[in-house]
């Protein structure tokens, strides 16, 4: 009897465990089907907020700004400026080419070309001056070397020839140099003067004392205080006077107690460098 209690209490707790599953299962569908609910609400309430999709462009708008065959940037400023580029290169290497192609010279094949010297100033009657050297003449015509060539010209038809210097330095004794004369030399004070147009280099004054019967007595020179200049041997220099420079100098002689300085002369030497 007490056993038959038992079976049936185990029975009744099955049944009611069976139920409980099924009630669970029921609320899960239930919870299921409500997040559904609320998943299709949300979406159809997405649906009503999208944004709709905007017109086409009109093709009227691009056409009017890239006219048909037109290029979208305008090359041609570019291009002009490579073309004027290359046509400056281009001349470039023509230049080198011609200079490549010209022969070196030096110093001493240029020395060898002989340049007439024009010394002579020939004016004509017709009011040509013509420069050159006469290298010959005879009664009726002068033959006078030019740079174009031998010109032979009827005498007739001369009016004057002058003698051509050419350009160089030309240094001057500014006055009488002054004299300090003393028991064993004497001390001569004095300036001169580049009047020329071209440099003179290594500018030396020169006194010689005289005896009274024009015997020479003593010589003797200094340089004077020129410009200090660098020649291209490296020499460095300061007895240079430029066109329209003086400069000054003093010369000490040491003279013998006989016979007696009678005057002095002077004379300027220099040396004209290229």
């Amino acid at each position: 009897m007490y056993h038959k209690k038992i079976f049936f209490l185990i029975i009744i707790n099955l049944l009611i465990g069976q139920d409980t599953t099924k009630i669970d299962n029921n609320m899960m569908e239930i919870s299921d089907n409500g997040k559904n609910v609320a998943d299709s609400t949300n979406a159809s309430m997405l649906d009503t907020t999208l944004t709709p999709i905007p017109n086409l462009r009109d093709d009227k708008d691009t056409l009017s700004l890239l006219p048909t065959g037109k290029p979208f940037f305008n090359y041609d400023t570019d291009i002009k400026q490579l073309q004027n580029q290359v046509d400056s290169l281009r001349a470039m290497v023509s230049l080198l080419q011609k200079f490549q192609a010209m022969p070196t010279l030096n110093q001493d094949i240029i020395n060898l070309i002989k340049v007439p010297d024009m010394q002579h100033r020939i004016e004509l009657t017709n009011g040509t001056i013509v420069m050159g050297e006469i290298i010959d003449e005879n009664s009726d015509e002068l033959f006078i070397q030019t740079t174009l060539g031998r010109l032979a010209i009827t005498k007739d038809k001369v009016i004057s020839v002058q003698q051509e210097l050419p350009p160089g330095p030309k240094v001057e004794m500014v006055g009488e140099p002054s004299v300090n004369v003393f028991p064993d030399r004497e001390e001569i004070i004095g300036t001169v003067i580049n009047s020329g147009e071209i440099r003179a280099d290594f500018v030396r004054t020169e006194a010689k004392l005289w005896s009274p019967s024009t015997k020479l007595i003593v010589i003797d020179s200094a340089f004077v205080d020129g410009n200090m200049i660098t020649y291209k041997s490296g020499v460095i220099s300061d007895t240079s006077l430029n066109p329209g420079e003086t400069a000054n100098f003093k010369i000490i002689i040491q003279k013998p107690s006989v016979p007696d300085v009678g005057y002095r002369t002077y004379a300027i030497r220099w040396v004209r460098t290229f």
